[in-house]
Order: C-alpha cells, then structure tokens, then sequence
C-alpha cells in the first residue's frame, strides 16, 4: 500500500524543521566536586567548600538548521568552555548533545567512543578558535592546514585535496597566488580567514566559532563578520557563534542565549534579548553597549 503524499510532505518538513542540535543539561566541572557543590544552589560558580569551578551549569538550547545562535557573557561565564565541551576539547561532566544528523537523532554524542568523536569532528563540525594557533599548524601551509581537515576525512586524492583548497581559500579571500604560504605570515584577520576555510572543508552542517573577532582591528572585524553571513546565507551552516560584543552578536546571531557563571540566565530571538532585555545582568550587558 502506497504512503499518501500527505504524510510525506508532512514528515518531510517534520525533518527540515527539526533542531540540527539539542544540548540538555550540560555541565563541566573543573574539580571533584563535593555534595554541598552537587546539592546546592551556589551564589558564584566556585565552590567556597572544595574550590571546585563548576564552569558550565545544566546548559540546555536547540539549534535549528541554518540558524545562527549567538552566546555571550562576560570572561568567565562558561561560553567558550561549552562550545569546546561539543567539540569534544573538554570533557563534560554530565548531560547531553545530540545531532539529528548522527545515528537519527537518537544517540548522546558525549557517550561515543574517542573514535567515534573524530568522526563526528571530522565529518559534522568546524571549529574557529579565537586564537588561530590553536586551529592552525603554523609552520603549515594554507592549503595544507584546509588538506588536513580533508584527510583526517578519509580524502587521498591529491588533485582533488588541491582542488577544495584552492576553492575554500579563494571562497574567504585568501589570494590563490599565496594558498602555499604559512598561516604565520599571515595577519590575524587572514589566519582568522584560514580557520573558517580549514572548518568548511568537508561540508559540516554545524559551524562553532569561538571569541573569531577579538583582537581584530575594526575593519577587518566587518570583513570577517560579512564572510560569516554570507557563508550562513549560501550555505546554510548552522552555526554557534561565542562572544563578549553584543555588537557582534547584534549583527549575527537569529537567537541568543546569555551566560553568567556558567548557567543561561535568558535566551530569546536577538532582537528581543537586545531590545526589551529580562534579566538584570543582561540589562547591565545591554546597557553597557549603549
């Protein structure tokens, strides 16, 4: 018996509009813990009994496909430690991640094995680190550094790895001409342009991008900011994107979620959070932009 175009249409959308990521409680202490800290609700993320740093608190948020969600909090608050938590840089403590597109939606990607998670790296994400250093091999060059990413993906073809790098660096306006020189004699908004290039060679459908425009002059801040849109608006990336400038945020980010000491105090459509904010700390972070 045929299946009537109905439900296909129907469980067709259902999938597009599915979130590409769903975070529960994710939590990432740094320390043993002990029962007051694990028990209790405390006024700051250090514990005062065994000095435990509870960096992220039972961090929850979806993220759909496409979507741009922005994370901001002053230094400290615990956002750069949960983009790294899913990117499999720290461990987590507790909770959950899964991607829709891995093993149907079904499986906690903190639970899979250490191969498994080179995959998920490998194949479903990209990351931008806010210092380059740690997304580049410096003493590489460009297109070796975005060769990389691909053989780690099982890609050996050479013409074909030349070929992709040749596009990507071109995509983020690193002249072709200069695709073998290393990264380290590249200006911080060029190596920054290297990371996003390495982090989209292979297609990931989710992008995590950490703190990419501190230290940038303002010029090459915009630069950086337009290729991130217009990478999200060809590709259709989902993308995380951490930061402590609400401008950049402003600019980005669909929805944001606002972290203080490792816990989401509000999260909302950007607009919303900006505009009419609920909390006080997020009134204090609005306010203190204008």
């Amino acid at each position: 018996m045929s299946v009537p175009n109905t439900l296909l249409t129907k469980e067709s959308q259902d999938k597009d509009t599915s979130p590409i990521l769903q975070v529960s409680n994710l939590t990432k202490r740094f320390g043993e813990g002990c029962d007051y800290c694990k028990n209790h609700e405390l006024e700051t993320n250090l514990c005062s009994e065994c000095g435990t740093v509870t960096a992220c608190s039972n961090v929850s948020f979806e993220l759909d496909k496409g979507e741009i969600l922005g994370v901001v909090g002053e230094s400290g608050s615990g956002k750069s430690t949960m983009v790294k938590c899913l990117y499999f840089d720290q461990q987590v403590t507790s909770g959950s991640a899964i991607l829709t597109d891995f093993k149907d939606g079904e499986t906690n990607i903190f639970d899979q094995s250490a191969q498994m998670q080179r995959y998920i790296r490998n194949y479903m994400m990209g990351m931008v680190y806010q210092n380059p250093h740690l997304g580049l091999k410096m003493d590489y060059s460009s297109s070796g550094n975005v060769a990389e990413k691909l053989i780690s993906a099982g890609h050996y073809h050479v013409g074909k790895i030349r070929e992709r790098s040749s596009e990507l660096l071109n995509q983020v306006e690193i002249p072709v001409s200069r695709m073998d020189e290393q990264p380290k004699r590249f200006s911080g908004g060029m190596q920054q342009r290297v990371q996003i290039s390495k982090a989209l060679a292979n297609n990931p459908p989710l992008l995590l991008l950490d703190e990419i425009t501190t230290g940038l002059d303002l010029s090459v801040q915009a630069k950086v900011l337009d290729l991130i849109r217009n990478i999200q608006r060809e590709m259709q990336v989902a993308m995380i994107v951490v930061s402590h400038d609400l401008g950049v945020i402003r600019m980005l980010a669909d929805r944001t979620i606002v972290m203080k000491e490792g816990k989401v105090v509000e999260q909302g459509l950007t607009d919303q959070i900006l505009q009419d904010p609920q909390h006080s700390y997020t009134q204090l972070l609005v306010h203190s932009l204008l």
